[in-house]
C-alpha cells in the first residue's frame, strides 16, 4: 500500500478508535447480570475474536509507525539541511523557545511588590533590552513557521511503502 506520512497517521488514529470500540464493547459483553428469578439474556461476545482483532489493528499500527519512523529518519530537506525527524525535533526546541521568549516579553519594565510584614515596596526591574527579545521572538515564530510548513509538504506529498 502506498501512503504518505500524513495518511499513515490518520490510518493509525482510525485503527487505535477501532480498538478503544473493540474493548469497550468487550468491556460492556464480557460479563452479564440477571436475578434468581429471570431468565439471563447473555450478550454476545467472543473473547478470542476480540483478541484476534486487537491484535490485527496493533499489528497494523505497529507497520505503519515503523513505515513512518524509517520515512523521517530517511528523508532529506535540503533547505534545512536536515532529515525529518531532525527537523521535528528542532521544531520541539524552537517551540519550547518561543514559548521562553514570550514569557520574557510579558515581563514589565518595572514592578511593584510588597512582602507581608514588609515596611517598603520592592521594586523588580526587567533586566533587558525587550526590542531585542521582540525580534528573536519574532524570528523564531517565522522560523516556526517555515519549518513546519517543509514538514507538512513532505509529509502530505512524498509516498512510501507499507505492507499491511
Amino acid at each position: 500500500m502506498k501512503l504518505n506520512s500524513d495518511t499513515a497517521n490518520k490510518l493509525i488514529k482510525n485503527y487505535n478508535a477501532e480498538i478503544a470500540a473493540l474493548l469497550e464493547a468487550e468491556s460492556a459483553n464480557s460479563t452479564y447480570s440477571y436475578s434468581a428469578s429471570e431468565t439471563p439474556v447473555i450478550p454476545e461476545y467472543s473473547f478470542r475474536e476480540t483478541l484476534e482483532k486487537v491484535r490485527a489493528f496493533e499489528d497494523k499500527i505497529g507497520k505503519l509507525r515503523h513505515a513512518v519512523s524509517v520515512f523521517n529518519s530517511g528523508k532529506f530537506l535540503p533547505e534545512y539541511g536536515c532529515t525529518l525527524d531532525e527537523a521535528i525535533g528542532r521544531m520541539s526546541r524552537m517551540n519550547a523557545e518561543k514559548k521562553r521568549l514570550y514569557d520574557l516579553l510579558q515581563i514589565p519594565e518595572k514592578q511593584r511588590s510588597r512582602s507581608y510584614g514588609s515596611r517598603e515596596a520592592d521594586i523588580t526591574c526587567r533586566n533587558f533590552d525587550v526590542a531585542e527579545v521582540r525580534e528573536a521572538y519574532d524570528k523564531t515564530a517565522r522560523d516556526l513557521m517555515a519549518i513546519q510548513q517543509a514538514i507538512n509538504i513532505a509529509n502530505l506529498t512524498d509516498t512510501f511503502e507499507v505492507d499491511l
